[in-house]
């Protein structure tokens, strides 16, 4: 069998909403050359990627190295600048692509379905409802009825994305959970039948 690369990320989930965190689980084939790595992040919505590597042509010139562990700001990838306070990382679909030499054939491509901002806001009012060590009124069993509906299509969303290549349909289900979740925060019922 040839030795060869086998490359791999891991993106970890984070509560965080102005850190992205992009690990390389990469095994690399012993005694191979490890030349030109690449990581391009493709932020949602659009369609040219933000990239980092260990030459100078991506400016400014950003350093990557085999075996990285990298937190991005959204001044590292231009959402806001240098100057400026951090900012939060939109929800959405990111692309995120890592490759070596010979780049176009040597590379892995993960979907990731950033849901950060929704999940916090559902932590928020998980924390609102006054449960006790007993049976909920009506209404808290309604409330938890809701947010657990909300939560699960953030999650099918999630696994739509990352698990089953679906960007299209995740992004769509994501988008639903938004709408729910808007519509929960209003007051209104979610998965009432009036």
């Amino acid at each position: 069998m040839a030795i060869k690369h086998t490359l791999a990320l891991d993106i970890p989930e984070t509560s965080c909403e102005n850190i992205l965190r992009i690990w390389d689980a990469s095994v690399y084939g012993a005694g191979l050359e490890i030349d030109c790595p690449r990581l391009d992040i493709y932020l949602p919505g659009f369609s040219m990627p933000i990239y980092y590597s260990t030459d100078s042509e991506s400016v400014p010139p950003k350093l990557l190295e085999p075996g990285f562990v990298k937190s991005f700001s959204t001044s590292d990838l231009g959402i806001t600048g240098n100057d400026q306070p951090a900012g939060i990382f939109p929800d959405g679909l990111y692309t995120i692509r890592y490759s070596v030499s010979p780049n176009e054939t040597v590379y892995v491509q993960y979907y990731h379905l950033r849901t950060t901002h929704l999940i916090n806001t559902y932590y928020r009012e998980i924390c609102k409802v006054q449960l006790q060590a007993c049976e909920p009124t009506a209404e808290q069993h309604q409330k938890m009825h809701d947010l657990r509906y909300i939560k699960m299509y953030a999650d099918a969303a999630k696994a739509k994305a990352e698990y089953c290549h679906a960007p299209v349909q995740a992004v769509e289900m994501y988008e639903y959970a938004e709408k729910l979740l808007a519509k929960y925060l209003t007051g209104c019922c979610v998965t009432c039948n009036h």
